[in-house]
């Protein structure tokens, strides 16, 4: 029998079109009479609002925008550099979302330091500063900022032919007479290990028999992933190697011919609005169209990152984890791994100290709110009203660049700037009505980005000053709801975790000031390079 309709049969009648406007007209019939709050009845006309009010007041205390303000300015530390090398000193902040923390920064230097822990003058060889944010979980991040730059020295160490487990090192020379080619391929082999460790003891956990609490431990640090991105400055070449996985990113600010600042980037975005990333995926990956959807790559919104070991194992060690240590489930168009890896893009490019070039290391926090152009330009108006070489005495950390930004207990080098969690069970001021703006402020749009016309420079740290514009600025509103609502809403609809480095280049009143340093190496040049 032919499925074809016959001219003579009846045709139905099509109510959709008819179903579809009535469904309509009562939807809004309905939703425009219905009360703007449905409360649910009560057996006794007694209004008890009064008392609520009272009780909210008690149990959550909301931080005045005069107690924010002193807290935030006080939260960013700055460490002295070497001028007499070219570096002048870094400005740190880093605020939480969610906890635990999932965000780190990290400094190390290579010199000489006397008995009260102060730099000899001119002894720095290099240093390295560095971002780490973590995604699903701190493990990963927590060991990528404890190892990562000591896997750099190792690698170093292990290129000059030096046991990098001897007493007997020495990470003040590790980059002399090491080359460009040297530096990088150190750098991105240091990444790479790191990875390849928290991978390989993760698959002997998932495979062994240890214990269960054993084994969930040992795969904690690749089960969670985190960006990271580092630079590390030589004094002698006086170039800035700077390397990257994930969405965490570093801008140089520079003066161009004219004077203009101007922003450069040093890293790449490994996410999939990066089109680079998105056809390299595609070509090691041929016929998998639905291994990108919706900007991320199989639910993951990097390409590059430490850790996530779904997108890293075979189906059959993901399907071990899935059955005896409660990991997830096999994903979706999983056909083969690995998606992510942790090869960093690696970029040099010559500093000049004699023009103050800064770089900036962020977490994606801020980039979410500013662009690369913006952060440059909102330093250079923080440098217009502050000498980086002179470091007010409350922000100042003296000794080695090795921190701790979150231990802040009594015996850090930062006692008495307690906790803001802790600081807010300290009978804080109450906002009263009148001090709450008028209603009808779009606020959705408003808490996306940092306002240009609400920019302001009022922080002696350049880092808490970027943090401060990309949170609202001179809109007090603004600023207050996404510093200090977290006491009692959760800050991560809001805004993401935010970690802010910036590294100021120069001599300020060394007698190096001026020196014109001579580079040897003719690998090196002064246009960035990216692997």
């Amino acid at each position: 029998m032919s499925h074809l309709q016959s001219k003579n049969t009846p045709r139905r009648a099509n109510f959709w079109p008819f179903f579809a406007f009535a469904t309509g007209a009562l939807f809004l019939y309905y939703s425009k009479n219905q009360p703007l709050l449905c409360e649910a009845p009560v057996s006794s006309d007694n209004d008890l609002e009064g008392e609520v009010s009272g009780s909210y007041k008690f149990l959550f205390n909301y931080p005045t925008f005069k107690y924010l303000n002193s807290w935030f300015s006080d939260h960013g530390i700055s460490i002295p550099g070497d001028p007499g090398k070219g570096l002048l000193r870094y400005d740190d902040f880093s605020m939480i979302a969610r906890e635990p923390r999932q965000e780190h920064t990290m400094g190390f230097s290579a010199g000489d330091w006397d008995a009260n822990g102060d730099r000899i003058p001119n002894s720095l060889t290099w240093a390295s500063w560095g971002v780490v944010d973590g995604h699903r979980g701190p493990y990963t991040a927590n060991v990528v900022k404890e190892l990562l730059c000591d896997y750099i020295v190792a690698e170093l160490l292990l290129q000059a032919g030096i046991d990098p487990h001897s007493p007997y090192r020495d990470s003040r020379f590790v980059l002399q007479d090491r080359t460009s080619q040297n530096i990088v391929q150190a750098i991105g082999d240091a990444f790479t290990r790191l990875d390849n460790d928290l991978l390989k003891k993760a698959a002997r956990a998932i495979t062994g028999s240890r214990p269960l609490q054993a084994s969930m431990q040992d795969i904690a640090p690749a089960e969670s992933g985190c960006s990271a991105v580092l630079a590390t400055y030589d004094t002698t070449s006086q170039y800035v190697f700077v390397a990257n996985v994930g969405n965490c990113r570093a801008v140089l600010g520079h003066r161009n011919a004219q004077g203009t600042w101007e922003a450069s980037q040093l890293s790449v975005d490994h996410t999939c609005q990066n089109k680079d990333e998105v056809a390299r995926l595609r070509a090691e990956h041929p016929g998998e169209a639905d291994m990108i959807n919706d900007g991320q790559l199989l639910g993951n919104r990097v390409t590059r990152a430490f850790g996530d070991l779904r997108w890293k194992i075979s189906a059959k060690l993901q399907s071990i984890t899935h059955t005896r240590l409660f990991g997830h489930p096999l994903l979706p168009y999983f056909l083969s791994p690995p998606y992510v890896n942790a090869k960093p893009s690696i970029s040099t490019k010559k500093i000049n100290p004699n023009e103050n070039d800064f770089v900036i290391l962020a977490s994606d926090g801020l980039w979410e709110r500013m662009t690369n152009e913006q952060a440059v330009r909102l330093v250079s108006l923080w440098l217009a009203t502050n000498d980086p070489s002179k470091i007010p005495e409350d922000d100042r950390v003296t000794g080695s660049l090795d921190l701790e930004l979150e231990d802040t207990n009594d015996n850090s080098q930062r006692a008495g700037k307690m906790l803001f969690r802790e600081r807010l069970q300290q009978g804080l001021i109450v906002l009263k009505p009148e001090d709450l703006p008028a209603p009808g402020r779009e606020y959705k749009e408003l808490v996306k980005h940092g306002e240009e016309n609400n920019w302001l420079v009022k922080d002696d740290n350049a880092a808490t000053h970027l943090a401060r514009n990309a949170l609202g600025g001179a809109d007090e509103d603004i600023f207050c709801a996404l510093v200090g609502a977290s006491a009692v809403y959760p800050m991560s609809r809001l805004r993401d975790d935010i970690s802010i480095q910036v590294i100021f280049f120069g001599y300020g009143d060394s007698e190096n000031s001026g020196l014109k340093v001579t580079n040897n190496d003719p690998n090196l040049s002064d246009t960035l390079d990216l692997v």
